[in-house]
């Protein structure tokens, strides 16, 4: 940006220089200990964020635990009402037999009083008792045996269900701890970024205070903005590359800035987001309908904070670069008129680039 001296500098001037001069470096030691502190916690977002999909890729085997769970408690369900059922009957008959056999044990019929017929009847009668004993005996181990089975079954159908409900229950609360998690550190990552970018605001302040000091103004921009746009530049960078320059072997159909990581998106003026997100190849993209059939497209940032059809005034901000790392990053502007690329200097002001 060429500038132009106007002016000798005065005692008082080159005093009050100093002093700029000295907070501005100091500040820029704050500005920069709270980008790293925002850098470190932006990774243990993105820690937490992996394992969120670790969580994901396993939900796929728990879920299949869970359906198995269910199906074994459904069997166990089915096999305990069924031999319930067969438990009664069982019961049933054994206490008719006994409940027979009880009253001709305790009543035999006197043996004066017997007929020769009767009194065969009741050698046949206990010849049978006798051979029935043994059976009888094997029928009430059954019974028992088939009681411990059921017991056994009731046992495995409940910690079948506490199976299942460990298996459905802990994705959940892994999830909602690591979401609550991730929140907490995306709260204090904007904060300390906030921070920065108040001290960034003061610098500004400071560093245009010198121009004026040593009597220095910037040259304007030789094309003049579109006045019914006034676009503001959505980010505080420095210019890597212009409309129709070739950049990278790429050539630019918008503005190239390169800021530093973690720096803060503006909207660069009152419209509507058509669109919010990521897009294959561009990273988290945001397109905003500025009026007059004329769309800003931003690529390049880190993290949206806009949903898709949010209206947001100027200067609201929209989002941030990736804060994942120590070099500078890069924003992409495009000012489109319909679905045309056109010179962004016929909406903003880019004389401060």
């Amino acid at each position: 940006m060429a500038q132009t001296a106007q002016k000798p500098l005065s005692k008082q001037a080159e005093t009050e220089l100093d002093t700029i001069g000295a907070e501005l470096r100091a500040n820029a030691r704050k500005r920069e200990q709270k980008r790293q502190s925002a850098r470190q916690i932006a990774q243990e977002a993105e820690n937490l964020r992996k394992q969120m999909i670790d969580i994901a890729r396993t939900q796929g085997a728990s879920e299949k635990r869970a359906a198995v769970y269910r199906s074994r408690l459904v069997a166990l369900n089915l096999l305990e009402t069924d031999m319930t059922r067969r438990l009664g009957t069982m019961r049933n008959k054994q206490a008719r037999l006994l409940s027979a056999l009880q009253i001709y044990s305790r009543n035999p019929p006197p043996t004066i009083f017997v007929s020769s017929r009767k009194a065969n009847d009741a050698v046949i009668a206990a010849i049978i008792l006798k051979d029935i004993t043994p059976e009888l005996k094997k029928r009430a181990q059954a019974l028992s045996d088939q009681n411990r089975t059921l017991i056994k079954l009731r046992r495995d159908a409940a910690l079948q269900n506490e199976a299942l409900f460990i298996s459905e229950s802990d994705v959940s609360e892994q999830q909602q701890e690591l979401e609550r998690l991730m929140a907490q550190r995306a709260e204090l990552e904007d904060q300390l970024l906030r921070e920065a970018d108040a001290i960034e605001a003061r610098n500004l302040q400071l560093e245009a205070r010198q121009r004026e000091l040593r009597g220095l103004a910037p040259l304007r921009a030789l094309q003049t903005p579109d006045k019914g746009l006034n676009l503001q530049v959505p980010v505080v960078g420095t210019r890597k590359g212009s409309y129709g320059e070739t950049v990278d072997g790429q050539l630019l159909r918008g503005l190239r800035l390169e800021t530093a990581p973690g720096t803060q998106v503006r909207a660069p003026g009152e419209g509507e987001v058509e669109y919010a997100g990521p897009l294959n190849g561009y990273g988290q993209v945001i397109i905003l309908n500025v009026g007059g059939d004329y769309r800003v497209v931003i690529t390049g940032l880190g993290r949206v904070y806009v949903d898709q059809g949010k209206t947001v005034g100027r200067g609201e901000p929209l989002g941030r670069t990736s804060n994942l790392t120590d070099k500078p990053t890069s924003v992409y502007v495009e000012l489109r008129q319909g679905d045309a690329p056109v010179n962004p200097a016929k909406g903003f002001d880019l004389s401060k680039l």
